[in-house]
């Protein structure tokens, strides 16, 4: 087995293991959160944690992340394509920090997605297939309220964007390393300049067939 061959197929499978990791963590953490706050909050009441702007309040959100307004079947379009893309591209990379982007990204999309399968529509009262309102509970003044799933997606962007812009920047600094004249160059344009590597010696150059002049 070719050992550089082996080094990135095991580097894939430990960021497929992180990026899975990841996932499940975060969803359970959203999920759990989500049940704490409305076993903990009353709906609409605003409870202080860091001075008067940043606390906690208990929302049911009908729309996307952050309250953006958009239909029921573009969520579940979004999760689905979320989850093709995050599938095909983690078995593919080597980079643990995009592996965990992956992963925070799918997360998220899983985290909300869960949220409007097995909960109701509270604010609409519209029942049906992936209806149900998302949990938001963490408060930021006047910012609309948002969960760890929503989180999960925005810090799983920034790093998925760093990750590339780093990658993309190595790429263009191995090809630049490719394309500049080596040492080997060098040594060989000496060489071919010397004395005696080209027919000439003793700065005479020499016929073929001559006999060298002793």
């Amino acid at each position: 087995m070719d050992p550089a061959a082996g080094a990135p197929r095991a580097a894939s499978r430990l960021a497929v293991q992180v990026g899975v990791l990841v996932t499940a963590a975060v969803v359970v953490l959203d999920q759990a959160t989500k049940e704490l706050a409305e076993a903990l909050l009353e709906l609409g009441e605003f409870v202080p944690f860091l001075g008067e702007r940043i606390g906690w309040q208990l929302v049911y959100n009908p729309g996307a992340a952050f309250g953006i307004p958009a239909p029921a079947w573009l969520f579940l379009i979004v999760t689905v394509l979320v989850t093709w893309i995050v599938a095909r591209a983690l078995p593919r990379t080597t980079s643990l920090l995009q592996a965990a982007a992956y992963g925070l990204l799918l997360a998220g999309a899983l985290g909300n997605a869960i949220d409007r399968l097995v909960r109701p529509n509270v604010v609409g009262e519209v029942s049906g297939f992936f209806q149900g309102d998302v949990v938001d509970f963490v408060a930021w003044g006047t910012f609309p309220r948002f969960n760890v799933a929503d989180s999960a997606i925005t810090v799983g962007f920034v790093l998925l964007t760093l990750a590339l812009w780093r990658e993309e920047r190595s790429a263009r600094g191995d090809e630049a390393v490719d394309t500049a004249p080596g040492v080997d160059d060098a040594d060989a344009a000496v060489e071919r300049d010397s004395p005696g590597s080209s027919g000439v010696a003793d700065g005479r150059p020499q016929r073929a067939g001559a006999p060298e002049t002793p």
